[in-house]
């Protein structure tokens, strides 16, 4: 039931600040050769604090020809055939965080202050109340070396609820801060969910 509402939901085609034309839209199988190429264009001092190492392709064609909305959704962005942003929903589905979502989100360094970030969260939070049965989401970002994202997120509506020092290394092996920041959904009646 999921994959018939997000097809009515996508593609969206927004404008962002600098004129671009936007395409938002889940990401498909076949987006592997574009999604790798978008990861690679990722600066070294953005990707050293992502959770997979994205430069190893296989963790790339793993996440497109495996996709399971039950888990992950992914939403990327596209400008002229090209993907500038990719925003997921993490999302266990038995146990005692079934009702958190957890939301990933990276954005070219050229599409950033252009409104597509909160756009992509805004994308994110939207589909969460889709499903019917999330009720929180929660990022996590490294304090010294996020804190643009996570301005971002307080932007948005998402509450800092922890700081928890040395509770992250990066993929270089430095320890970092780890901010958790949470955001509470609320119910909508124009949302049609799943049970």
């Amino acid at each position: 039931m999921l994959d018939e509402i997000l097809a009515q939901e996508y593609p969206k085609t927004e404008k962002l600040k600098n004129g671009a034309k936007v395409t938002i839209r889940p990401l498909e199988s076949d987006d592997v050769e574009a999604l790798y190429v978008f990861f690679q264009s990722i600066p070294r001092k953005d990707r050293i604090f992502l959770k997979d190492d994205i430069r190893d392709k296989s963790i790339i064609e793993g996440w497109c020809n495996n996709i399971d909305w039950d888990i992950v959704i992914p939403i990327v962005a596209i400008v002229d055939g090209e993907i500038v942003a990719e925003v997921s929903l993490h999302r266990e589905r038995r146990g005692w965080k079934s009702h958190i979502g957890k939301l990933r989100l990276v954005v070219h360094p050229e599409y950033r202050r252009q409104g597509l970030a909160v756009e992509m969260v805004n994308e994110v939070i939207s589909v969460a109340l889709h499903t019917g049965s999330i009720e929180q989401l929660n990022a996590e970002c490294m304090v010294d070396a996020q804190r643009g994202a996570i301005l971002l997120l307080q932007l948005v509506g998402f509450v800092q609820r922890a700081l928890l020092p040395d509770q992250v290394r990066d993929i270089e092996g430095s320890l970092h801060d780890l901010a958790l920041l949470s955001y509470t959904l609320r119910d909508q009646e124009d949302f049609p969910a799943l049970d």
